[in-house]
């Protein structure tokens, strides 16, 4: 009798641990032997595609895949299937498919093709609900796509046009061309449109950056600052080539910087700064810290806390230089001045130290601290300014 009862109480709980331990089965082998077991047993792929460097991988790996729910709809339903987008057979895989960011999520048919497809870290709920509309012919990416090719993007369904292309990691930018191709000059001026241009739309030489360019006072009057940021921004891609080059070539760069004045575009001044910092940050260090610590830079971005904060941080990362670091501080400054937060005050606080300016930094990092908890930020979130603040009283003190 007490064997059977041991018997029972060990099959209970082997039922019980197995019940507790599924998991998502991916296949062995190679990606060719997964479509000719998809092709035989009638059935999709599922792929995830990952890197060994991405946290929500591995978090979906160790905590979505193991759901009872999502293991049995996903062993039942699917072949699975996964591999390092980084190694091996991964490495053409991400170009075939353009596997832009991690996690990607494809369901491939047994030919390959693509029939689902989304991106980044999900629920199990959301993860069985994007297996489901894989088995959709109305809901599925390929169908959803493929109808808003077919019939032609409106102003109503850009939105959602938009959201399931970047969703998936992919560009949106061949469809809103095509839409803004519909599109009358004098409604470029539009709020969806003019959203359209100042998020996707980059080519130097299209209509609706000409457009831009020749009415920019009438776009600023609608949507300030941020008119000019776009002009700033697009200019700079007039310069790709040598932003993008090993070697810097100056006297091609001077030529192209001739003939780009000649277009005449507004705030050509500074797109010819900001192109000549980025060219120093790459090629010139010195010259690049030099310039950033010039007057000039805190007046050209004296309302942009984030290009502030981030200067004075790079500032910390890599300046020695006394007087540069004393620029340091009134880029910090200004930036907590704007947004008075806690990334904000921690930098300040990290300059100021940094600079020899040791009373100061405590009382900012102190702020930072206390900026913190006010933000429900827990203590690991600023573990690093409370060792800061080690740090300064111990200066402090010595």
């Amino acid at each position: 009798m007490m064997k059977k009862i041991l018997i029972v109480g060990f099959i209970s709980v082997l039922s019980f641990y197995n019940a507790q331990n599924k998991q998502i089965v991916f296949e062995p082998g190679n990606f060719a032997s997964v479509l000719k077991k998809a092709e035989k047993e009638h059935k999709l792929i599922f792929i995830d595609a990952y890197t060994t460097w991405c946290g929500p991988c591995k978090k979906m790996a160790k905590d979505i895949f193991t759901l009872d729910t999502v293991a049995n709809y996903y062993n039942s339903t699917f072949i699975n299937f996964k591999f390092d987008m980084e190694k091996g057979e991964g490495i053409e895989f991400a170009k075939k498919y353009q596997v832009n960011c991690y996690p990607n999520l494809l369901i491939l048919d047994s030919k390959g093709n693509i029939v689902h497809r989304t991106a980044g870290y999900m629920s199990g709920s959301e993860f069985i609900a994007f297996a489901k509309n894989s088995l959709s012919t109305d809901k599925n990416f390929i169908a959803l796509k493929t109808n808003y090719e077919k019939t032609g993007l409106t102003e109503q369904t850009l939105s959602a046009y938009i959201q399931l292309m970047e969703g998936a990691c992919l560009s949106p930018s061949e469809g809103v061309t095509n839409y803004l191709k519909t599109v009358k000059d004098e409604n470029l001026i539009n709020e969806t449109n003019w959203n359209l241009i100042r998020d996707i739309v980059t080519d130097v030489n299209s209509r609706e950056i000409n457009y831009l360019i020749k009415n920019y006072q009438e776009f600023e009057l609608k949507y300030n600052k941020a008119v000019e940021t776009k002009i700033i921004n697009t200019g700079t891609l007039f310069f790709s080539e040598y932003l993008n080059a090993k070697e810097f070539d100056k006297n091609a760069y001077e030529k192209s910087k001739l003939n780009f004045l000649k277009l005449n575009w507004p705030y050509n001044n500074l797109i010819i700064y900001n192109t000549e910092l980025k060219l120093n940050k790459k090629f010139n260090k010195p010259a690049y810290y030099e310039s950033v610590s010039q007057p000039q830079f805190l007046r050209l971005n004296y309302d942009n806390a984030e290009a502030l904060n981030s200067m004075a941080w790079s500032f910390y990362e890599e300046v020695n230089d006394k007087k540069q670091l004393e620029a340091a501080v009134l880029l910090a400054k200004r930036a907590v001045e704007i947004e008075n937060n806690y990334m904000c005050l921690d930098t300040y606080a990290t300059v100021l130290y940094k600079a020899g300016y040791f009373k100061e930094a405590e009382t900012e990092a102190l702020k930072a601290i206390e900026t913190a908890k006010k933000e429900n930020l827990k203590p690991e979130d600023y573990k690093e300014t409370s060792e800061l603040l080690l740090k300064i009283k111990a200066k402090l003190k010595g």
